[in-house]
């Protein structure tokens, strides 16, 4: 780790050296460096055990100096850890087989990392939470700063996963978030990542995805909280409202329930999409039955009907705890999930218990919004044109390869063949703005326990009834 040093002080700064000069210089260039960039540096850390030490030749407590950038008028944003240059590569150009299908570097997993993560992964310095088919770990070269995990596939290909398979996935996901927000309770911005094999970004081929929680949001979370309440200011309505009917409009929107009509997830195949294929899910949490449906019915249709051998799927708007405040005793939080607490997510263990999916998520604090995935292929593997270019990289817009209408003809598809499809997708918005601003005790409701608590007078929300359940009801919240 590199300490810090004005320039003047150092004969060769690094990019490591930024938030110190950013706070010590002065004059006119300094006055600038701190009114465009938001500069921020922490520790991350992780246990490694000692065949992962050996293996990568890293200490077992480990310490790396994370350094993030921001530029506050574009919002564009980069990360830097020295130790993420050590990151290892497992993809290798496959030199015979079948060159339209994914090449294992491992095996068939039999040197894979990720298959022996009793070992070979990082632990998070809480602990592991498990359940039958998923695992989190943390992530050995982070580039996010305090929290950086992982979440497992306990099966090693990345391609194949059922529906029981995919809830155990976000659900061990969603855990995490609550349990690191717990331990950092000054971090507040939570990403999901999960990019499919080499083309998509991967180091590994076995089936993961990665946890961010971090001090700042990344750029397109504070693009698309912006954009919404600037939506509202402007048009008196709800953006995700909007989106949804829009597509709705266009025949692009589709929904689905959970178990027994719990809950309600919907899919839109986007008229704007950032890359080929793309879909949009909006659901109550990571881990709702509906929205996990609707999840696992995309990737399926992307991967089964239409070809897509790699993909990256971002989640944004994800619910975290309440900050401790001053009534509140050391280690607990607002209404925090029995899930997140308790002798089980203490330092080295494990958490085992099958959580019920949803359940207590949504009550443990207000997101700017509904939880919304974006879903994007990211072609074959056998392509070797890049789908980046100057467009994409520099210009931030894309090309639309595939037709909307048939990416959600096959969603249509793997929904129907489920029996979960509700084609005309009603949104049966009940809820106005005004009647909330006309109310002298709003109250916010939330559908995993029916149970009302009162709106803290500094928001002002659009609340959006779900048409599952009478009493199942959003809140979008925009600070005054």
């Amino acid at each position: 780790m590199t300490s810090g040093c004005s320039a003047t002080q150092c004969d060769n700064p690094t990019v490591f050296d930024i938030p110190h000069l950013s706070k010590t210089s002065e004059g006119p260039d300094a006055q600038a460096l701190q009114r465009v960039f938001h500069i921020t540096s922490g520790i991350a850390t992780c246990i490694a055990s000692p065949a992962l030490s050996a293996k990568y030749n890293v200490e077992q407590d480990n310490r790396q100096l994370v350094v993030s950038v921001t530029n506050r008028t574009t919002g564009e944003q980069a990360w830097f850890n020295e130790q993420r240059t050590r990151k290892p590569q497992t993809f290798k150009k496959d030199a015979g087989g079948d060159a339209d299908k994914p090449a294992d570097p491992t095996k068939g997993g039999l040197n894979c990392d990720f298959c022996n993560w009793q070992e070979l992964t990082a632990e998070d310095t809480f602990g592991r939470i498990e359940l039958p088919h998923a695992v989190t770990g943390s992530n050995l070269f982070k580039y996010a700063e305090p929290c950086h995990g992982l979440v497992l596939f306990k099966h090693h290909d990345p391609l194949s996963f059922s529906l029981e398979q995919l809830a155990d996935f976000m659900t061990v996901s969603d855990v995490w978030f609550q349990r690191s927000a717990q331990e950092h309770p000054d971090a507040r911005h939570g990403f999901f990542i999960w990019n499919a094999l080499a083309r998509a970004g991967a180091s590994q081929y076995h089936g993961h995805g990665q946890l961010m929680l971090s001090r700042v949001p990344v750029p397109t979370q504070s693009s698309l909280s912006a954009a919404a309440a600037q939506h509202t200011s402007l048009h008196g309505t709800c953006y995700y409202q909007d989106l949804l009917a829009a597509h709705r409009a266009a025949g692009l929107l589709r929904s689905c329930a959970g178990d027994g009509g719990q809950g309600r997830a919907w899919i839109a195949s986007s008229l704007a999409p950032l890359k080929d294929m793309e879909v949009i899910i909006i659901g109550d949490s990571l881990s709702c039955p509906a929205f996990v449906r609707a999840l696992h019915a995309s990737l399926r249709a992307l991967i089964d009907e239409l070809g897509c051998q790699s993909f990256n799927v971002g989640i944004l708007n994800i619910p975290l705890p309440q900050p401790i405040t001053q009534q509140q005793q050391p280690g607990q939080v607002d209404q925090a999930p029995a899930e997140c607490s308790g002798a089980a997510m203490s330092r080295g263990q494990h958490h085992t218990e099958q959580t019920a999916s949803g359940t207590g998520i949504m009550e443990c604090g207000m997101p700017t919004g509904p939880v919304m995935a974006r879903v994007v292929s990211r072609g074959r593997v056998a392509q070797v044109a890049s789908d980046f270019g100057c467009l994409e990289v520099v210009g931030g817009a894309s090309i639309g390869h595939t037709d909307p209408y048939r990416v959600i003809a096959a969603v249509e598809e793997q929904l129907q063949g489920q029996g979960l499809v509700d084609v005309a997708g009603p949104l049966q918005w009940v809820w106005s703005m005004s009647m909330v601003c006309k109310s002298m005790q709003p109250q916010a409701y939330w559908p995993s326990r029916g149970s009302a608590r009162p709106m803290p007078s500094v928001y002002m929300a659009t609340l959006l009834c779900w048409p599952s359940s009478s009493s199942q009801v959003w809140v979008v919240a925009h600070m005054l």
